[in-house]
């Protein structure tokens, strides 16, 4: 805000905080939240929740981002105690105890294959049924083309 109040007009203003000092403090928090100067001081004031919005909108998404990363992490850290035979057994371990074994992938990866894999045996599923719907089709129509066909008295 490039307006300034002079120092009388200052003291005649009933508010405690001039709008001036705010537009100061905030600006900022703005800069933070991706505004520019320009927009900032010269964009249109229906700017400002959408930013504020944006930024809360941004935060929650990181702090998911890092909460589901943070999860994946300790199925990793439980992969590899499981893989420990102190931990899963104490000392009775047997020699011939089999051990889980570490994933040998990273776990979206794996993921990742699954759906492929399901999807891939939806899509058989449905070229499956599509030619069964056909052939029935094609029988129905072989039915009706037949019982229309004038029958022959074989003379």
């Amino acid at each position: 805000m490039g307006d300034r109040l002079t120092e009388e007009e200052e003291q005649s203003q009933t508010s405690l905080t001039p709008y001036g000092d705010i537009f100061d403090e905030l600006f900022p928090q703005y800069l933070v939240m991706g505004m520019t100067p320009a927009e900032y001081w010269d964009g249109e004031a229906s700017y400002y929740p959408a930013f504020r919005k944006a930024y809360q909108q941004r935060i929650e998404n990181e702090q998911k981002l890092a909460d589901r990363q943070n999860w994946y992490m300790g199925q990793y850290v439980m992969a590899v105690l499981q893989c420990v035979p102190l931990l899963v057994g104490g000392l009775n371990v047997k020699p011939s105890t089999r051990l889980p074994e570490y994933p040998d992938k990273p776990f979206l990866e794996k993921a990742e294959e699954l759906k492929r894999e399901e999807d891939r045996k939806k899509y058989e599923q449905d070229q499956t049924m599509m030619a069964m719907a056909m052939f029935q089709q094609f029988v129905k129509n072989a039915n009706r083309n037949i019982a229309k066909e004038p029958k022959s008295t074989g003379q």
